[in-house]
């Protein structure tokens, strides 16, 4: 249910089969960064080592953790430091008992992709690095990726540590909703750490991702945030967002044999995106049955008509390239709101998906304050603040009933209470 509330759309995974220009590497992802819309897939669901953009995981829950307050300080530990004994990786030297912030560890975990401090990440995350990853699997549990599991905070590469291109996206796409994560994703600027109490050496980070440097010849000024990966066993990973003309995109690639196959395929596919995609809102008409239920009754039925939805359609296809599927649905007073099915059919320029959009309730304020109110006290006073955060009109009398409910509460106690302390002073006057 988070990973829904989220999203504007939920748009369903595509098949394994490529739609788009051919890559050599072994799979990739592209999808429209704010619905979540698929384009361009290959091998999506494959599960494959990660490497480091194993991290965007790990960042984003800290980021989520933090809420935008990155001023906590951490303390090294021996497990931050000694696992990663005889493992070569990529790490900022660390040490046992140094004291830390925790935007030091954000940043050296996104620019410079620092083992050591994704491990102390995890610690602040779960507790231990244990509790960190064990927080990770529940994410991705949270957000449905099928094809996904941890085994460490980094992305060193060990058995049963894994994830597919397109639940990489998915990752990328929650992450960046998470408070200051687009912040140090996106950043191209030299990051300074000053010295602590074991180490008075100044650390710099900065991108190392090539493709994000203007004095690079991979530089592509389309890309506005990046995460790199590398293990012999996974070979180059890369996962980024791309923005160009009001269009916003995520892009995944795993498993390119070679570093210039990775640049190649990533520029590849984020032109060919962008040269072949438009934003279309498409006005279906038709109406949904939508049953309310509340208090374990039906309140009753609305009729919501099918909301204007926004997709990217290929230059090839119009408007008829989109179908609404006019099924009835049921929605429980509490839960998110009910959405209407749309389908894509990509006619081969592009991945056959299927999209959601909020439909509106209009008339559930009305509805609820014609239902029997001695029936349904608990779920009318729960309809009432529900209908209120979405700027609803229902008449006060709702609350008479909860408001009721509480004053006897109230009263009750208070005579239990007087009773028991004139039973205390009977004793005590017998001794």
């Amino acid at each position: 249910m988070a990973a829904a509330c989220a999203l504007l759309f939920f748009c369903a995974m595509p098949a394994a089969a490529a739609t788009g220009p051919w890559v050599p590497s072994e799979a990739y992802l592209v999808m429209d960064a704010e619905t979540g819309q698929v384009l361009l897939a290959k091998n999506a669901d494959e599960e494959l080592d990660p490497a480091s953009v194993t991290k965007i995981m790990t960042l984003g829950l800290a980021c989520q953790k933090a809420n935008g307050d990155w001023t906590a300080q951490l303390t090294v530990t021996h497990d931050d430091v000694h696992t990663l004994y005889g493992t070569d990786s990529s790490h900022i030297a660390l040490a046992e008992g140094e004291i830390v912030t925790l935007e030091e560890m954000l940043y050296a975990t996104a620019m410079a992709s620092a083992n050591d401090a994704a491990n102390v990440l995890a610690e602040y995350i779960g507790g231990s690095i244990e509790g960190g990853v064990a927080a990770m699997n529940a994410e991705a549990e949270v957000l449905g990726l099928a094809h996904t599991h941890f085994m460490n905070p980094h992305g060193i590469s060990e058995d049963g540590h894994y994830t597919s291109a397109g639940d990489l996206a998915v990752i990328l796409q929650w992450a960046m909703q998470q408070p200051g994560f687009a912040q140090i994703f996106t950043d191209t600027n030299m990051y300074t750490m000053p010295g602590t109490n074991v180490h008075p050496e100044v650390r710099y980070f900065s991108v190392q991702d090539h493709m994000r440097r203007q004095s690079s010849m991979y530089y592509v000024p389309e890309i506005t945030g990046s995460k790199i990966g590398y293990t012999d066993v996974a070979r180059y990973t890369y996962a980024c967002t791309a923005e160009k003309d009001g269009v916003k995109l995520i892009c995944t690639v795993m498993k390119s044999d070679l570093k210039t196959d990775k640049y190649a395929d990533v520029k590849t596919l984020i032109d060919y995106s962008f040269a072949h995609f438009r934003s279309v809102t498409v006005t279906p008409g038709g109406s949904v049955n939508v049953t309310v239920q509340g208090g374990g009754e039906a309140l009753g039925t609305l009729q919501a008509a099918a909301p204007a939805v926004t997709v990217l359609l290929d230059t090839s296809l119009d408007e008829s390239a989109v179908s609404f599927a006019a099924q009835d649905v049921s929605y429980t007073l509490g839960d998110e709101m009910p959405q209407a099915a749309f389908s894509i059919s990509g006619q081969g320029a592009q991945e056959d998906v299927t999209v959601t959009a909020d439909l509106a309730l209009d008339g559930l304020a009305d509805l609820l304050a014609g239902a029997p109110t001695d029936d349904l006290p608990a779920a009318k006073v729960e309809a009432k603040i529900l209908a209120e955060e979405k700027g609803l009109r229902v008449p006060i009398w709702l609350l008479i009933p909860a408001v009721a409910a509480c004053v006897a509460f109230l009263v009750l106690r208070m005579r239990r209470v007087k009773a028991t302390e004139h039973r205390k002073r009977l004793r005590n006057n017998a001794k």
